[in-house]
């Protein structure tokens, strides 16, 4: 069931992970300038999604799905937040859409993530975020993957991430 507890929980989670990485990941930032700074602004972004969250009262799937489309926009920071923002939109689209997730929409939801962000970026480049979510995207559609329940199988998309 998509509700605002577990929305919470998993927003928290996405933070406190970028959180532990974040020097990792803006060592890793070399592209468009090395800038080092990647890490940093997807853990800001991710604040502000998480903030968002703790005062939102959605009671429903598409108003929750509202919530984090607006909190994504509007909490973006630099180039890798705008490009967590269409990710974040893509995906709450599709799972704005339902009351339930299982492989396919978990699928259907990365993909459009992953389709919502290369069509954001003037020019894409592999090797880049835009790669790990196209990845999470491909290991989502994989049958084995959709026939997990979905604890399992985002434990999987993750771990390609």
């Amino acid at each position: 069931m998509i509700d605002l507890p577990t929305v919470r929980r998993l927003a928290a989670a996405a933070l406190e992970n970028v959180e532990r990485h974040r020097g990792r990941i803006n060592a890793l930032n070399v592209y468009p300038v090395p800038d080092g700074d990647t890490g940093t602004n997807l853990q800001k972004t991710m604040e502000g999604i998480v903030a968002e969250l703790d005062r939102s009262e959605a009671v429903t799937t598409a108003q929750l799905a509202a919530d984090v489309q607006r909190a994504a926009t509007m909490e973006a920071k630099g180039n890798s937040g705008v490009i967590l923002s269409t990710i974040v939109r893509g995906m709450a689209r599709v799972l704005g859409e339902g009351t339930q997730v299982d492989g396919g929409v978990m699928a259907e939801a990365f993909r459009a993530g992953a389709t919502s962000a290369y069509q954001a970026v003037k020019l894409p480049v592999e090797g880049t975020m835009l790669t790990v979510i196209r990845e999470m995207a491909e290991e989502s559609e994989l049958p084995d993957v959709r026939a997990l329940p979905v604890v399992e199988g985002l434990a999987r998309v993750v771990a390609r991430g």
